[in-house]
């Protein structure tokens, strides 16, 4: 990870994890790379979507995650 990585806080369910991530990882690899948490349910399908203390937003999982999020966003995923 570069010094520029985007901490966020993920969530699934009842599990939260903080994770580093590069501002350019696309936001559909996000699943990818968190799923070893969230072992040995998993994430469920659907876009994840980032809450902040003003709105709550579906990302697009063809954009950078960091286009779409400021760092410590909360990342929601889809329970299984």
């Amino acid at each position: 990870m570069s010094d520029s990585a985007l901490p966020l806080v993920v969530t699934c369910g009842e599990r939260v994890i903080c994770h580093l991530v590069e501002p350019t990882v696309l936001a559909g690899e996000l699943p990818r790379l968190v799923e070893l948490y969230f072992a040995p349910h998993g994430i469920g399908c659907g876009a994840p979507r980032a809450r902040s203390a003003s709105a709550e937003l579906e990302l697009d999982p063809a954009r950078p995650i960091g286009e779409q999020v400021a760092p410590d966003s909360e990342i929601l995923f889809p329970t299984v």
